[in-house]
């Protein structure tokens, strides 16, 4: 019986045999029986997907387009299938340092693109800062503690903006507290705080000169 067969026997993954590229004694996989790859061992084949990455992901393209419909309806029931399996898979991946750099490289890009999101990424650190001050606990929904969206936000500040404001500079200009956070020391507080009558666009330089002053 030939080292593949008996590894298949046996269920194994991998099996030790000569490579035809390299001519050594070494490690082969049991699914690698067909292809560019038969009778390459494990090390040969790494070799060669690392220096064709642009060869492999076009084909990988290329059948992709003309399998589509049959690709979508496998995944399809693949998750369906496997959910454990998915999940297990993308906790996997979330811990991994390209998960967390691809996470970083998003949320910037959204961020310095989309006013809303920079809201809401805005608005989390504020309502994070209040919540530290007065020593209390998120307890529901930003939307719903507020009392309003962060579109109703962007619109309302939109409307105070002065002349040379815009969300391409934001960051030049803060949001302001009319009656400053600093004023708050209840959870209860959390709307009034945070209320539309009390937040205006600002330009930093001044705002930061104001400190926690009441200046209105």
């Amino acid at each position: 019986m030939r080292p593949r067969q008996k590894a298949i026997k046996n269920k194994d993954k991998t099996y030790i045999a000569f490579c035809k590229r390299c001519d050594k004694e070494t490690v082969h996989e049991t699914s690698n029986s067909k292809g560019r790859h038969s009778g390459a061992c494990k090390p040969c084949r790494a070799l060669w997907r690392k220096n064709n990455k642009k060869l492999i992901d076009e084909g990988m393209k290329r059948y992709y387009q003309e399998n589509r419909e049959e690709r979508l309806l496998y995944g399809k029931q693949y998750r369906k299938n496997n959910p454990d399996k998915i999940r297990e898979r993308a906790r996997k991946w979330e811990a991994t340092p390209a998960a967390k750099k691809w996470r970083t490289e998003y949320k910037m890009k959204r961020y310095h693109s989309e006013p809303v999101y920079r809201l809401k990424e805005i608005r989390k650190r504020h309502l994070h800062h209040f919540l530290k001050q007065v020593g209390g606990t998120k307890t529901g929904r930003t939307e719903e503690l507020l009392g309003y969206t962060a579109e109703e936000l962007k619109a309302h500040l939109e409307s105070l903006f002065k002349d040379g404001m815009t969300w391409e500079n934001q960051g030049k200009w803060h949001i302001d507290h009319r009656i400053p956070q600093s004023y708050f020391t209840s959870i209860d507080q959390i709307k009034e705080c945070f209320a539309l009558s009390n937040l205006k666009p600002e330009w930093a330089e001044w705002n930061m000169s104001k400190g926690n002053r009441f200046i209105g």
